[in-house]
């Protein structure tokens, strides 16, 4: 159907409906009659305010006000979830080419900050987290978690770069850089900068808040300090209401050695390492007791076995393609690709062992 013959369809439906309301105005002894095109021009003034107000809620300016605590939400069929794209997408991955907004000096790697082709803001982020963090993040989305979006991008360049100092090692005189994880930096989320402390949070005692400690331990985050939690305020889907998500901003502590209190014998994306830590030392009187010598050691002191049931029926949903497609996201090679998502696998299904027969709740 051609362009403006819809328009003189829907034009006519007007018209018809303008003209049923303006028979049962007289008829009922209206004061004064309606006339058609006033009835046209307030259907088209009210339709352009609900579009105007849905794309105000989807698209505009953070929220300001504070909202509702959120940490975990029900994925529902996790086995379907794509784990290469995450959270975002194919659509809303960075377009270039990219053009220098300036350096991030916040954090102990070197970024900087970006604009793609669509005007999107970004932060690149270079030097060994970033397979460790786009791989991390995949896995905690599809259990439910939050996490800001990311993508690893194996090579590009920026235009317009200057006067740069930790990042000058990582980029080109050219802009050309390789190996950067894009994290998206939307203007329709509030970062609070807000720290939370695993032991004193709105979630303390829930399954939930279990949950997200367990997995970092299954994915051995040994930086999981305080300093890398954060508040993200956002609108919930519908646009409507404010949700506050607790989550854990970097997973670049991912996928090593966990080692002892020295920085020395921590490692990160590293197979072998990886391979060889332990994972659960036992169950015990109603808890399981997990092998963990990170930063938020407090979390982990006793997770009831009911909370560590109702997660391993969550992450057991994942498959071992999706385990593999996390990595492939990440940059990893083939043989890490399968070593990582093998050695996920034994975790997941030791937890499985530890706590029965789990059951979703």
């Amino acid at each position: 159907m051609s362009t403006a013959r819809t328009a003189r369809m829907q034009l006519f439906g007007l018209f018809a409906i303008a003209a049923i309301f303006l028979h049962g105005a007289l008829s009922l002894g209206a004061v004064a009659p309606v006339t058609v095109s006033k009835v046209v021009e307030q259907s088209k003034k009210d339709k352009k305010g609900k579009k105007a107000k849905r794309k105000a809620k989807r698209t505009g300016n953070a929220p300001t006000k504070i909202g509702v605590p959120a940490i975990w939400e029900d994925q529902s069929d996790i086995s379907s979830l794509d784990l290469f794209w995450g959270i975002g997408g194919p659509d809303l991955a960075p377009k270039p080419p990219f053009t220098f907004d300036k350096e991030d000096m916040s954090g102990t790697n070197p970024k900087i900050k970006v604009f793609d082709a669509n005007g999107v803001k970004w932060n690149i982020k270079f030097d060994e987290e970033v397979h460790a963090e786009v791989a991390a993040s995949r896995i905690v989305w599809a259990c439910g978690y939050m996490v800001e979006e990311s993508y690893f991008v194996p090579s590009g360049k920026v235009q317009g770069v200057q006067g740069l100092t930790r990042a000058k090692k990582w980029i080109g005189s050219d802009g050309s850089f390789t190996d950067g994880m894009f994290e998206k930096r939307p203007d329709t989320i509030t970062r609070r900068r807000t720290p939370w402390e695993w032991d004193s949070n709105p979630f303390t005692g829930t399954k939930e808040l279990s949950g997200l400690s367990i997995l970092n331990t299954m994915l051995n985050n040994w930086d999981a300090k305080t300093e890398n939690n954060n508040v993200l305020a956002m609108y919930d889907e519908e646009g409507t209401t404010i949700q506050e998500w607790y989550i854990v901003t970097d997973w670049g502590g991912t996928f090593g050695k966990m080692g002892g209190s020295l920085a020395l014998n921590k490692t990160k994306w590293d197979v072998d390492d990886f391979r060889k830590q332990s994972f659960i030392d036992g169950v015990s009187k109603g808890s399981i007791k997990f092998h963990y010598s990170g930063k938020m050691r407090s979390a982990l002191k006793s997770i009831p076995l009911e909370h560590a049931r109702w997660f391993a029926g969550i992450v057991g949903q994942l498959t071992d393609e999706q385990l593999r497609a996390a990595f492939k996201a990440a940059g990893a090679t083939e043989m890490e690709v399968a070593s990582f998502a093998a050695r996920l696998r034994e975790k997941i299904n030791e937890l499985k062992a530890a706590v029965g027969s789990p059951a979703r709740q």
